[in-house]
């Protein structure tokens, strides 16, 4: 089992440097205009794919990371879970990433795209705020998820679920026109590294 724990150890720590410089990477890019071209041809393909139809799914699929929906989400997990430390962990974890977008936001005050948007934002558009904390919300649920269930089945169901409500996260806020494929890319990234972080801390306050 010792042996087990130092290969996972040693994976976390991998996944947390070669994330961390690609975010560093994708940041200094971003800061030089170097892949603005990349950001214009998505925004290009996304504005030929437009229609009232997908529209409203993807209105519907943002609404599942933002604030309003995870409080309330967290309220029902508080209500439901008999063990009261693992809700109070999500709730901590929501605070603690949505803070954490808030402030590097503010490090980097890069301005939204303009004349695409189908929905209203007022804060900086770097990283993807719904992208970073969907991905740390959803992806410590999916952590949860793989260390109390026991049905495979079941774990494995909703481990996809959310995986894929994640990507899909990200993708409407590009398809919606608030952000860049860059601003998206960087809020998953700062999202692992939040994660990776977060979840070892949790294990460390369980020892």
């Amino acid at each position: 089992m010792k042996i087990i724990n130092i290969g996972l150890k040693n994976k976390r720590t991998i996944l947390l440097v070669v994330t961390f410089l690609l975010f560093i990477i994708l940041t200094i890019l971003m800061l030089n205009d170097n892949l603005i071209i990349l950001d214009d041809i998505v925004h290009n393909f996304i504005l030929s794919i437009r229609n009232n139809y997908l529209t409203t799914i993807l209105k519907y699929i943002t609404h599942t990371a933002t604030s309003y929906t995870l409080i309330l989400f967290t309220i029902i997990l508080l209500i439901v879970i008999k063990n009261k430390k693992i809700p109070l962990f999500i709730m901590l974890n929501l605070i603690f990433s949505f803070t954490t977008n808030e402030i590097v936001k503010l490090i980097f005050k890069r301005d939204r795209p303009l004349g695409i948007n189908l929905i209203e934002e007022t804060n900086y558009s770097y990283p993807s705020g719904h992208s970073m904390v969907g991905l740390a919300y959803y992806g410590f649920i999916i952590y949860l998820i793989n260390k109390h269930i026991k049905s495979k089945k079941l774990k494995n169901t909703l481990t996809i679920t959310l995986i894929i409500n994640i990507l899909l996260v990200g993708f409407s806020r590009i398809y919606l026109g608030v952000h860049y494929l860059t601003d998206v890319i960087g809020g998953f990234l700062l999202g692992i590294i939040y994660l990776i972080i977060y979840t070892n801390i949790i294990s460390l306050e369980k020892k």
